[in-house]
């Protein structure tokens, strides 16, 4: 006897449950699957160790490779940092705070989401240093010479400048500066090419304990009060695309920041060991350096301070909102 082979009714519900199982599954499976986005970052040469401790000690940094990874380039001077990021090679960059200013008062479209160091007196001042064999004296004696400076319109020009006009010192004509790489300011120096170098850390400790040179002012002399150094500003696509690993990102730099303040000799021989500081060891293991807010939070009463100082100068044409410039939501909470 034939037997007779029952078809069940379709169940519009069930199939729909049954199709949305199986998309949910595929869809999970892909998340689970999914590379974490890679974010491309644009580095210095100094000021901005925590920044570089998560490539050289990826254990303090658990986000990495999970929510996000590093795309680490690094470049001798602001304006080269800059000019890859408005081409859109880059989402973030450090940048000094007056080069930041600059740059957003001139259009570029950006945020500043941390702060990576600070001019302070609780700290380490970016220091300009001569040799002890020339006969300058005092700053009155600069007329004539030449100024190494990391790049145009950047922190250390601005300095150098305030500097020579509070001793009488015209800077657009009566010195000429000089763009030179930090690490090339030390033998720029030596060799002559320059009269003064500046050296931020850990460049001029250094000259220092290689001798042959004394300082002859620092930042604190152009500027009497702490200043922002080193900021990480983030474009917009980024933030937009990829808001859940700018957080990851940025939850990792406070905690490398952190561990650099809390275990400061453990994390510099981390960065030794990448081969991120070229330095002689005993000298950076001992350096003094410069000071870090421990929550990477931007001082932004001081950013717009040190916007007065820019536009009072000439340097920066017009005003920026700061308040609108920084954005602090992408750090976690304190």
């Amino acid at each position: 006897m034939r037997s007779r082979r029952v078809f069940k009714p379709y169940s519009a519900g069930r199939g729909i449950a049954r199709v949305a199982v199986m998309v949910g599954s595929i869809l999970a499976s892909t998340l689970a699957h999914a590379d974490p986005a890679s974010l491309r970052v644009g580095i210095g040469g100094a000021g901005e160790e925590q920044l570089w401790l998560l490539h050289a000690k990826p254990a303090v940094a658990p986000g990495q490779g999970k929510d996000y990874t590093l795309d680490i380039t690094r470049f001798a001077g602001n304006d080269k940092r800059f000019q890859a990021f408005e081409a859109g090679a880059l989402d973030f960059i450090t940048t000094s705070a007056n080069a930041a200013l600059l740059a957003a008062s001139e259009g570029a479209k950006f945020k500043v989401i941390a702060s990576l160091s600070r001019e302070s007196a609780n700290g380490f001042q970016t220091t300009y240093l001569v040799s002890d064999s020339t006969p300058i004296k005092s700053i009155k004696d600069l007329k004539g010479k030449k100024i190494g400076i990391d790049a145009l319109n950047s922190s250390t020009h601005l300095w150098a400048k305030l500097v020579l006009e509070k001793n009488g010192i015209d800077p657009n004509r009566d010195v000429t500066f000089v763009p030179v790489s930090f690490p090339a300011q030390g033998q720029a120096l030596r060799s002559g090419m320059i009269d003064v170098g500046v050296f931020p850390q850990p460049f001029a400790s250094s000259e220092e304990t290689h001798g042959g040179v004394r300082p002859l002012f620092t930042s604190r002399d152009a500027v009497p009060f702490d200043q922002e150094l080193m900021l990480v500003i983030a474009s917009p696509d980024v933030l937009k695309n990829q808001p859940a690993a700018v957080h990851a990102f940025l939850k990792d730099l406070k905690t490398a920041t952190r561990f650099y303040d809390d275990h400061t000799k453990d994390a510099r021989q981390a960065l030794i060991d990448a081969h991120d500081v070229r330095v002689t060891p005993a000298v950076y293991l001992s350096m003094s350096d410069y000071y870090r807010d421990p929550t990477d939070r931007v001082d932004v009463q001081t950013l717009a301070k040190m916007q007065d100082i820019l536009i009072k100068n000439g340097i920066q044409r017009k005003p920026v909102d700061v308040n609108q410039l920084v954005d602090m939501s992408w750090l976690p909470k304190e």
